[in-house]
C-alpha cells in the first residue's frame, strides 16, 4: 500500500467495512458518523472507500511502513478525515472512544494521525473459524535480538518527537508542577451528587520523597568531600551501597522527569508518576542510612525512630481523609470538599444544589 492509494478497512471480528455518510456522529453531531456498512434492505449504498495519505512521507510514491509511518485516512465520497473524538460513546457502545469523519479541520491534528504495530489477517471463510484465528495470539519472530540500549533509545526517541495538540486540557499541567504537587485531575463525578474520583497523591509522602533526594544530595557531598580529604565517615560498602542507590533511584528519576521539559505535548500530572515511584524508593534508602550510620547514640535513635511512628502515622492519616476523593466511595458535602482544597490551585469539584 502506498500513499495516495484506495483501500477499504474492514473489522476483523464482523468483517464489515468501515463506513461513513453525512450523518451527524452520536456525540459529535459536528463530524460524521463512522460505523460499519449494514444494507438493512434500506437500499443506501455503500461509502466505504478510503484515500491513504502518509504525513511523514518522503516521497510521493512512498509505501505505509508498520510502526513508522503516520497515516491519515480521507474518505473518497465526503473528504472527511477519519478522526479519534477523544469522547466516549455511552453504555450502548461499550465506553469504547468515539471515532468519527471530520470535514471541518484543515490542520494537522494528532487525532487524525493512525499506524500499524500489528497485521492481522484470517485465512478462513467459515465466521467463528475466522473469529478464532483472529483471537489466537500470533506468532512473533524472535530472531532478531534487540539490545536494552537500543530500545532504551528508540522510546526516548519517541518521546521526544510527539507533537503537540492544537488545545491545552483543562486538567493539563507542566513539569515544575509536579514537583509540589500543585495541580490534580478530576475523572469521574457523579451525576446526581458530589461523589467524585481524582488523580491526587498523599501530599506527605510526595513531599517527604523530595525532601529525601534533598537529604540524599547532602549527604552524598558531604561524604564526598571528606573522602577528598581522606576522612571516611562510614565504611566502603556502606558508601557503595549509598552511591548505588542513588545512581538507581535519583538517575531513574532524572530520566523520567527531565525528558517532559523538551516535550512538545499537553501533560498531565500521571506523566510524573514513575519518576515518583524512584523518588519514594530513595526516601526508605536515606532514612535507613540516617538511623544507622549518622545518629550515633540511642537517644538520638529512639528520638527517629519515634519520629518515623510519627510520619508513618501522618502518611496513613492523609490516606483516611482523601480516600472519599480518590476512590470515590461516598459523596462529600461542600463543607467537607472545601476542607480538602489543601492547595488554591487544586481543582475540587463541588455540584451546586
Amino acid at each position: 500500500v502506498r500513499h495516495g492509494d484506495i483501500v477499504q478497512l474492514v473489522h476483523g471480528m464482523t468483517a464489515r467495512y468501515l463506513n461513513t455518510h453525512d450523518v451527524a456522529a452520536p456525540m459529535s453531531p459536528q463530524s460524521q458518523e463512522v460505523s460499519c456498512y449494514v444494507d438493512y434492505n434500506i437500499s443506501m449504498p455503500a461509502q466505504n472507500l478510503w484515500r491513504v495519505e502518509i504525513v511523514n512521507r518522503e516521497s510521493q510514491s512512498e509505501g505505509w511502513k508498520t510502526i513508522l509511518s503516520e497515516v491519515k485516512f480521507v474518505h473518497v465520497n465526503t473528504s472527511a478525515v477519519l478522526k479519534l473524538s477523544s469522547t466516549a460513546l455511552p453504555d450502548w457502545g461499550f465506553r469504547q472512544l468515539e471515532i468519527v469523519g471530520d470535514k471541518t479541520s484543515k490542520v494537522y491534528h494528532q487525532n487524525m494521525v493512525w499506524n500499524v504495530e500489528e497485521h492481522r489477517y484470517g485465512k478462513s471463510e467459515e465466521q467463528k473459524e475466522r473469529e478464532l484465528e483472529l483471537q489466537t495470539p500470533s506468532q512473533m519472530d524472535f530472531s532478531k535480538n534487540i539490545s536494552f540500549m537500543a530500545k532504551f533509545l528508540e522510546l526516548q526517541m519517541k518521546m521526544l518527537m510527539l507533537k503537540n495538540e492544537e488545545t491545552e486540557h483543562k486538567y493539563s499541567s507542566s513539569p515544575l508542577e509536579w514537583i509540589n504537587m500543585d495541580t490534580n485531575i478530576a475523572y469521574w463525578l457523579h451525576p446526581s451528587s458530589n461523589a467524585q474520583i481524582h488523580l491526587i497523591g498523599n501530599a506527605v509522602t510526595w513531599s517527604s520523597a523530595t525532601i529525601g533526594i534533598v537529604a540524599y544530595a547532602i549527604l552524598y557531598l558531604w561524604y564526598l568531600l571528606r573522602r577528598r580529604r581522606r576522612i571516611y565517615s562510614i565504611s566502603e560498602d556502606s558508601w557503595e551501597r549509598l552511591v548505588l542507590a542513588g545512581a538507581v533511584c535519583i538517575g531513574g528519576w532524572i530520566v523520567n522527569y527531565l525528558p517532559f521539559f523538551l516535550m512538545e505535548k499537553t501533560l498531565f500530572l500521571y506523566h510524573y508518576v514513575p519518576a515518583l515511584t524512584f523518588k519514594i524508593i530513595l526516601l526508605p534508602i536515606v532514612l535507613q542510612h540516617i538511623h544507622d550510620e549518622v545518629l550515633w547514640s540511642s537517644v538520638l535513635r529512639n528520638t527517629f525512630n519515634a519520629l518515623m511512628v510519627a510520619w508513618l502515622s501522618s502518611v496513613y492519616m492523609v490516606y483516611r481523609t482523601f480516600s472519599p476523593l480518590t476512590y470515590g466511595v461516598r459523596p462529600l458535602l461542600a463543607s467537607e470538599l472545601n476542607a480538602l482544597r489543601w492547595k488554591d490551585n487544586w481543582d475540587i469539584l463541588i455540584r451546586k444544589r
